[in-house]
């Protein structure tokens, strides 16, 4: 069986990584989408929906930035 990876496969499973690397953590600064509105607050934990609602708003770098990690 041949499994055809290409570079849209990769950095989406990298994604996918970092995804689950970051969830259970709280953020460090608010996250904001393009219109200002808040979607997490400064020690709110990442969860599965904030993640959609990141997701969505298309500021999934800013999330990955606000991280806050020991």
């Amino acid at each position: 069986m041949l499994i055809m990876i290409n570079y849209k496969n990769i950095d989406q499973i990298q994604e996918d990584k970092q995804i689950k690397a970051i969830l259970g953590y709280p953020v460090k600064r608010t996250v904001r989408d393009k219109e200002g509105n808040i979607i997490l607050n400064v020690g709110d934990i990442i969860s599965f929906r904030a993640l959609e609602q990141v997701k969505q708003a298309d500021v999934l770098d800013s999330l990955f930035r606000s991280v806050y990690r020991k």
